[in-house]
């Protein structure tokens, strides 16, 4: 049980890393965005979400807390001492972390397109308003997948701790 309890740190510190970019992303950068234009947006993110780091950073995020959070579900899924509250809270992380990358998916494309729909400013504008709409969606699930994950360390502390008063 410490194990799992381990991996589900990291796996809520993951899902926390894309719970604050999204809501930064969702209540400071857009909406600023918005008023400097899709032009402004566009050859800004070349540089950022297209440029050296973030399309390793990023996706390493993404994944690394999904797939820890999918292993946490099945390892407590199949570990018998724990509560059902336990049980529920890390499904609800795995699956809201694995829908808000798939939702990635989604938003992906509206974001690559800029490498070669140029300065066009309306494919640039589609491009921004896709992206705004798919990222909020991805947004919305990530950060509650963050939440999942701070309820799963509470309902597995609290199912270990049974099992810890069980076994003395």
């Amino acid at each position: 049980m410490k194990a799992i309890l381990r991996l589900l740190v990291i796996a809520a510190f993951m899902n926390g890393l894309l719970a604050g970019l999204n809501v930064q992303r969702a209540l400071v950068d857009m909406p600023a965005w918005r008023v400097v234009g899709a032009l402004g947006w566009a050859a800004f993110s070349r540089h950022a979400d297209l440029g050296r780091n973030a399309p390793i950073l990023i996706p390493l995020e993404a994944f690394s807390g999904t797939i820890l959070s999918i292993l946490v579900a099945w390892l407590v899924w199949r570990h018998a001492h724990v509560a059902r509250s336990a049980r529920i809270s890390v499904v609800a992380a795995a699956t809201l972390a694995a829908a808000g990358l798939l939702m990635t998916f989604r938003a992906a494309p509206f974001m690559l397109s800029l490498r070669h729909v140029g300065n066009d400013p309306a494919l640039v504008q589609q491009a921004f308003e896709g992206f705004e709409f798919w990222g909020g969606v991805r947004g919305v699930f990530q950060v509650l997948a963050f939440g999942a994950s701070l309820w799963s360390l509470a309902a597995v502390g609290v199912s270990r701790e049974s099992d810890l008063r069980r076994s003395s």
